[in-house]
């Protein structure tokens, strides 16, 4: 028996556990389906779609940028294994499920070392009388911080939404099968999300519930999508806000094809 202090973190009958086993594997079909529809659409134009990423990337020098990684790391900070760990990174597909979703690492950094931090403990400031460093089980002994410089011949700037213009342009007409539809409405998905505006894709790559899709249904996430085809396309990396202190950070894939590009300090 519960004392009268205690919070009650859910409730529900023993009955209910099989029906609502049975709509979460109803809902990741979904997904499964959403995801493969979705991706057919976009292999019908691939090479437009990269075109026109590439077409608005730009060089891009930074200088003292800053990475933390825990200090067990501290001899590789530039390593990027850690975004291959399921479930990626916001730019990058992890091993999700890597017999369908090849996997592709990316280095991440921060303009600060606060967004660093911040980015690193999935926190910006503390909860209740707890730090971000003790909610991450982590302490701030055990953290690395290092300073990065280089130059990067073609990154995407996804904060400008017209950078996004000419992509939105090829999927904004993008229709799902009447099928799915009708699936979506009896789980209770519907109305099916659709990028038809650059404003609408910027904020659905800077989504702070990204991870949704790859952790609860083994999906990659529309960031890590829009990742791959960034790196398809040979762009070097991508520009966005954290979303914990909205400072500017980066995504830069490190990839065979592209030149050595980070300087440690």
């Amino acid at each position: 028996m519960n004392a009268p202090d205690d919070e009650v973190l859910d409730y529900g009958l023993i009955a209910d556990i099989p029906k609502s086993k049975e709509l979460f594997e109803q809902k990741a079909q979904f997904h499964w389906e959403f995801y493969s529809e979705l991706a057919y659409l976009r292999n019908q134009i691939y090479d437009l779609l990269k075109s026109s990423l590439r077409e608005v990337a730009a060089p891009f020098e930074f200088s003292s940028w800053q990475r933390a990684v825990k200090y067990k790391y501290s001899l590789a900070p530039l390593s990027a294994k850690g975004s291959l760990v399921d479930p990626g990174g916001r730019f990058n597909i992890g091993a999700i499920d890597p017999s369908r979703f090849p996997v592709f690492p990316a280095l991440y950094l921060a303009s600060d070392k606060k967004t660093a931090l911040a980015e690193l403990l999935g926190r910006d400031g503390p909860v209740d009388s707890l730090t971000p460093e003790e909610l991450a089980l982590t302490k701030s002994i055990s953290v690395t911080v290092v300073s990065v410089s280089g130059k990067l011949e073609s990154v995407l700037d996804i904060r400008d939404s017209k950078n996004l213009a000419g992509f939105v342009n090829l999927i904004k007409g993008f229709k799902l099968s009447s099928k799915l539809i009708t699936k979506a409405r009896r789980v209770g998905l519907f109305p099916v999300k659709i990028v038809r505006g650059t404003n609408q894709l910027v904020k659905e790559l800077q989504s702070p519930k990204w991870r949704e899709w790859p952790m609860g249904y083994d999906v990659p996430a529309s960031p890590q999508i829009f990742g791959r085809i960034v790196l398809d396309a040979g762009v070097e990396g991508v520009l966005y806000d954290s979303v914990l202190t909205h400072s500017l950070c980066s995504a830069i894939y490190l990839s065979s094809k592209f030149p050595k590009l980070c300087f440690l300090h």
